[in-house]
């Protein structure tokens, strides 16, 4: 099992399917197994938990997407598309995060033996403030789909240690 002081804001992880059975939302991004390797962690200075954020290997999904947000005028928070050290683009999920605490993370994301993590300061320092906005809208009751998972409820429980 993890640590606390074993999670880094940066670093990609797997998240435990018992957290897809504490939480059964069905709007958080599948698990498969204990083997979806694309959450990127982001720490919450203000409650200590931290969000996990999908990643997906469908760029020209979420590019058209991102391409359409602008086209209307509006601001491109929601997701966020990066080149990786592994040379490969992955879209940032950021509408799709979930906090969880360090009881839900199975263990890190090994690539050639070594933690894979978003080793570009000016890339995770965009995706950290997106991610930062996205949650305080949140908070503020903002809705970003029809299919949005009640990560605030998830929050609350986690802060309260009801799981």
């Amino acid at each position: 099992m993890m640590t606390e002081s074993a999670l880094i804001e940066s670093g990609l992880y797997i998240i435990s399917d018992s957290f897809f059975e504490d939480f059964p939302d069905p709007h958080l991004k599948g698990n498969k197994e204990q083997n979806r390797p694309h959450y990127c962690a982001i720490r919450d200075q203000r409650t200590g938990l931290f969000w996990m954020i999908p990643l997906s290997s469908k760029i020209q999904k979420y590019q058209a997407i991102l391409d359409r947000r602008a086209d209307e005028g509006k601001k491109n928070d929601l997701l966020h598309i990066a080149k990786l050290d592994n040379g490969k683009q992955e879209a940032f999920l950021i509408q799709d995060m979930f906090p969880v605490t360090v009881k839900y993370v199975e263990r890190e994301y090994m690539l050639a033996g070594r933690h894979f993590r978003v080793t570009s300061q000016s890339e995770m320092a965009v995706i950290r403030k997106k991610a930062m906005r996205v949650r305080n809208m949140l908070h503020r009751g903002v809705k970003f789909g029809f299919e949005q998972a009640d990560v605030l409820e998830i929050e609350r429980r986690l802060l309260d240690g009801i799981i």
